[in-house]
């Protein structure tokens, strides 16, 4: 990981990292800001590894995580940062070669397309085009959103800090179970 890379994904709110295969380039960081998009010589499955890593463990560590928590087994989706409320699904290219990780959970837009495809509408107004239907696309968001409110909410109560946005969209009456357990 080069300082450039890391001071990018540490000054950046990550949409998505897709790849983009270019002469120079391998893939491309979508951010918040349509026209800050970073372009790097790394595969996808490199950047996701180093902004795991940036966030306290590795790609395959979460992975893991996600698949024994979750029981999430083929494509798990990851949670990447407690405190900052930012989880992933990944999703397969056109091609199905490579993946496509979303971290833009709540404002991506789903549409279907003909043929079984779907483009995924960043917030940012890019467009990425998956070769899975529209349906399983947004079961994988529902998965990240699931294992991001989990998350957050036991991230909430072990630490003692109020509820973050994530934790608030969850049902209050499945919180008293974690507040007050059954003896």
């Amino acid at each position: 990981m080069t300082k450039l890379e890391e001071m990018f994904f540490n000054n950046h709110r990550i949409l998505a990292i897709a790849p983009q295969y270019h002469v120079k380039y391998a893939s491309a960081i979508y951010t918040v800001q349509k026209a800050e998009t970073f372009h790097s010589l790394h595969t996808c499955t490199r950047n996701m590894e180093t902004y795991c890593l940036l966030n306290g463990s590795s790609l395959e560590g979460r992975k893991l995580s996600s698949r024994k928590c979750f029981k999430d087994v083929k494509n798990p989706s990851i949670l990447i940062s407690d405190p900052l409320a930012i989880a992933a699904f990944q999703v397969p290219t056109v091609d199905n070669l490579d993946t496509i990780w979303i971290m833009d959970i709540f404002g991506a837009k789903i549409e279907s397309l003909p043929n079984n495809h779907t483009v995924i509408t960043l917030s940012s107004g890019v467009e990425l085009i998956t070769s899975l239907p529209a349906n399983l696309v947004e079961k994988r968001r529902e998965k990240a959103l699931n294992l991001l409110k989990t998350n957050a909410l036991k991230y909430s109560l072990s630490h003692k800090f109020p509820f973050n946005i994530a934790a608030s969209h969850i049902n209050h009456s499945s919180l008293n179970h974690y507040i007050h357990p059954s003896p």
